[in-house]
């Protein structure tokens, strides 16, 4: 079966209250997992975190990516700062990357069976 990455209304809904939305803007959101290439640079492995990864723009004008906890009540379990020279990869149509504070980070839409 096909990745999906489409949000239902009540995953659209647990986003919206953990990003505190609307004084936060969200500009997209969808399903993912975070992966991580550390210590080995070149070799991917899972961090256990999925759920709906937001882009979104705060109060202040930052722009970040964050990660929302979807099975539980965590909110925002994970967040990375869209910083002044950011960049990011699209390795396939799935999978972006870019580098974080100690390894490179990627997202993957997660599959729904």
């Amino acid at each position: 079966m096909p990745a999906q990455s489409t949000l239902s209304s009540d995953e659209k809904t647990k986003v919206k209250a953990a990003v505190n939305s609307p004084a936060n803007k969200i500009f997209t959101a969808a399903l993912a997992r975070i992966y991580y290439a550390y210590p080995k640079p070149d070799e991917w492995s899972y961090t256990g975190l999925q759920g709906a990864l937001a882009f979104v723009k705060d109060t202040q004008g930052v722009f970040y990516l964050k990660l929302v906890d979807l099975a539980g009540t965590r909110g925002i379990i994970w967040e990375h700062e869209l910083y002044e020279g950011f960049e990011y990869n699209q390795d396939r149509s799935f999978f972006h990357s870019f580098a974080g504070d100690v390894c490179a980070s990627v997202s993957s839409p997660v599959a729904h069976h």
